[in-house]
Parts: structure tokens; sequence; C-alpha cells
């Protein structure tokens, strides 16, 4: 993951920008007018045409306001928590994108946006991207879910999981970790994690389904056989429920990916037409059989109303009496 372009050179540092002949009215002025903004002290990030309010563009600009306070912080601190895992891409629940943690092993204080953790990574632990030093993925994802809900601790670990951190690195961070503050949350996530929720959201509904008794445990990412614009293509579907032949009765799909997948939703295509696509997605799995719910980001974080959407399915299908 150090192959990464940050972007770092589009950082203006105060001191080069008054060597260059600007001074801090300008800096100041250049704020004021929209051509800049100020990401940490004394460092400032030129604006590119229209502001870009979306999940994705927000935290882009999060990764560089880690970027500039590390450039500008001691060599002894290491980017961490959910600083480190924004820096790895790795997608969080309602992460906190104002303030920048680090890891030393010589100091811990509080800043005015950020935190400095004390404690001793160890080199395995540690990793450059983008030019700076990160803690680990594994590391990165166990303190996030150390400090956070147990929705946010098993989101951020399902997260790591579905790009590459192992179990077993997590077992061994546990471990290292077991007289740290928030290891009882760690461990009560990772009973819980599967890397097979493709987004926070899926996480989010699995969890939450997991919360009422008549809820039999789902199936993730169901593969079904269907036929879209008459060509034969398998398709996953989020959740499944099976009848006792085994038999797909029921499916369950949460409706958020153009906002809160793990990857990119559109690409290089149009909105409207991911839209189109997963309409003839969804229609092409009914056609085989199964009662489809949908549900969306907002019934996921209402388990109640997640609860009666799933639990008419299963009783139509004539999974629950």
């Amino acid at each position: 993951m150090d192959d990464l372009d940050n972007g770092a050179d589009r950082l203006v540092f105060r001191a080069d920008a008054i060597r260059r002949g600007a001074t801090d009215a300008s800096l100041s002025r250049d704020i004021k007018n929209g051509v800049t903004e100020r990401v940490w002290y004394g460092v400032y990030l030129p604006k590119q045409g229209v502001r870009d309010d979306s999940p994705a563009a927000e935290l882009e600009r999060y990764r560089m306001t880690v970027v500039a306070a590390s450039l500008s912080g001691g060599p002894k601190r290491t980017a961490s928590h959910g600083s480190a895992a924004a820096m790895h891409r790795i997608p969080m629940l309602d992460p906190d994108l104002s303030t920048v943690h680090f890891t030393s092993s010589t100091t811990g204080k509080s800043l005015a946006r950020g935190i400095i953790h004390q404690a001793a990574l160890p080199e395995s632990d540690i990793m450059v991207v983008d030019g700076i030093s990160v803690a680990s993925p594994a590391r990165s994802v166990c303190d996030v879910a150390r400090t956070g809900t147990l929705e946010q601790a098993v989101c951020v670990l399902d997260s790591g999981l579905l790009l590459g951190v192992t179990m077993d690195e997590i077992d061994e961070q546990m471990s290292r970790l077991r007289r740290h503050h928030g290891i009882a949350m760690l461990r009560a996530a990772a009973a819980f994690a599967d890397g097979r929720s493709e987004s926070v959201g899926e996480s989010v509904s699995r969890l939450g389904m997991g919360e009422n008794p008549l809820i039999p445990t789902p199936e993730l990412q169901v593969p079904i056989s269907v036929e879209i614009a008459g060509r034969r293509r398998t398709v996953r579907a989020d959740f499944g429920w099976r009848d006792v032949r085994g038999v797909l009765r029921v499916v369950g799909e949460f409706d958020g990916r153009l906002k809160y997948h793990r990857s990119n939703p559109f690409g290089d295509r149009l909105p409207e037409e991911v839209l189109y696509d997963e309409k003839l997605r969804e229609d092409a799995i009914r056609a085989t059989g199964p009662i489809v719910a949908r549900w969306t980001w907002a019934e996921a974080r209402q388990s109640k109303m997640l609860h009666a959407k799933v639990i008419a399915a299963l009783r139509t299908a004539g999974l629950l009496r």
C-alpha cells in the first residue's frame, strides 16, 4: 500500500510560501476567497474546482490532513487508529474525521486537532503509506475497534478482513493489546467479525438482524445463477435464507451501495446506469423464485424497521410462522 499517490506535492507549507514571496495576509486571503483551505497548522491545500462534499472526497481531504500533520510533526510519531485506517482506505462506520491520531513511544498528549497515544509499536506494526509512517492495517483496525461502539468495531474489523487482514493477525493483536483500554470491546467484536460483508451497511445489517431471535442466521454472499439481457451469469446476494430442502426462498439486499460501498460504486459510469443495472439484477433474482427484501441505510440503522421487513419476507416465504 506504499505506492499510492497521496498528492502531498499539492500541500503548501507556510515557510515555503513565505520564502516564495507570500505573506500571512495573502495566505489568509486565499482561504477567505476559497482558493485554499488550511488542513493543519501552517499547511494549506489548494482547492480544485467545485467543492465535492461526497463521503469519498471528505475522506481524501482527511487523508491529506493526516499527511500534513505527519510531515509537520516529529519523526517518532506514527499515524494510528482511525487516521491509519483512513490512510489504508479501510472503511469505517461514522469515523471522526476531525481528529488526527498518532502513536508515540515517548509521549502521549492531546492537541487541538489531534491525539498522541503513548504506546510502543513493534516494527512489524509500522509501515510506510504515501511517504509517512503508519500503523499496519491489522493494528489500525484493532485500535479503532478498541475505541468505538460494537457496531463501529465490527464494521472496521469486517472491512479489514475483506481487504486482506487475517483473523490470525487480529488474534495476535488481541494478545499484544490484552492489557490495553478497550480490549473487551475488541474481543467482543472479533467474535462477530466476518470479511464476507462487502460494505459497512451490510455489516450493520448483519448485526441488527442478529439482535432478533426470530431471524435465522443468514447465508452471506449467496451465489445465484440468473439470466440478464439474454445472458446467463452468477450474481451474489448480500443475504439469503433457505428452506429445509436447501432451496433459496428469501434474499436480503442492503440498498446503499451508491454511498456506502467499500469500493468506488460508479467507476467511469453514470449513477443512473448503475441504478438501472441494479434493477435488472434484482428482477433477475426474483425471476429465479426467492422473495427479495431490500432495505435502506436508514432502515439498517433502525433495528426494529429492519426486523419488521426481514420477518415479513420470511413469513411470506413460509420460513417463519
